[in-house]
């Protein structure tokens, strides 16, 4: 694996969001089954496989000037000094070390994520399992529906859709924040990728953005959405 290779692995644990955004869908689809082979660990053997399984396919599905721009944010970055299946591991597989405790408890009655002894099969595992509420629970716990179109909607393979908690004050009802900032980063189109922006660590923030939520910090949770995508 080159430099370049291993500054497009620095680029996806730490911006992931920004990294799938630039891709053509089947090629995000592709990538979320390679983190999926990663989330399920191995032998160092395996893992090395796997990534540079990732960095092949980041390197071919990225647009070439989308590829060095996010490289050269990354050149002088700690990360690169890594292993690259190590920073993969830590990021993406079940309990990695690198991912902080997420975000507040949300409103009474939603769900929380179980203990940290329980492994996750994938990322997406790993979203589903955060605090969230159903349409049935807003219904009934606070007497609203979750109609706006604005709402992250994360779906299992089995059971209704959850919408993770952050997204609600303690009334249930949505934070007008979280709703521009999930149109702003295009929740609608890949609700996976603007939860696993919530929930994942930033490093513009040095948080996790649903941390930050209700703390007086929305200029700053605004101005990293913005910067989502950006070139050099």
């Amino acid at each position: 694996m080159d430099e370049y290779e291993q500054q497009l692995i620095a680029a996806l644990v730490s911006e992931p969001q920004s990294i799938r955004e630039k891709l053509a869908p089947e090629d995000r689809e592709q990538l979320d089954v390679l983190l999926d082979l990663v989330a399920e660990g191995g032998s160092e053997e395996r893992l090395r496989g796997i990534t540079r399984a990732v960095a092949a396919h980041l390197r071919a599905a990225l647009p070439g000037d989308e590829g060095r721009a996010v490289s050269r944010r990354y050149t002088s970055s700690s990360i690169v000094r890594r292993p690259p299946h190590d920073v993969l591991l830590d990021r993406f597989a079940p309990g990695g070390t690198d991912l902080p405790a997420r975000g507040p408890e949300g409103p009474r009655g939603s769900r929380g994520a179980p203990p940290g002894a329980v492994r996750w099969a994938s990322a997406r595992e790993r979203l589903l399992a955060e605090p969230a509420l159903t349409e049935t629970d807003l219904t009934e716990l606070f007497g609203v529906a979750a109609d706006q179109p604005g709402l992250i909607r994360l779906r299992a393979a089995a059971g209704p859709e959850q919408l993770p908690a952050f997204q609600f004050d303690g009334e249930g009802r949505p934070r007008p924040l979280v709703l521009a900032i999930n149109a702003m980063l295009g929740a609608a189109a890949d609700p996976w990728g603007v939860a696993d922006w919530w929930l994942g660590p930033n490093p513009w923030l040095d948080a996790v953005p649903a941390t930050l939520l209700g703390t007086g910090l929305d200029d700053q949770l605004l101005a990293a959405a913005s910067v989502v995508g950006e070139d050099d």
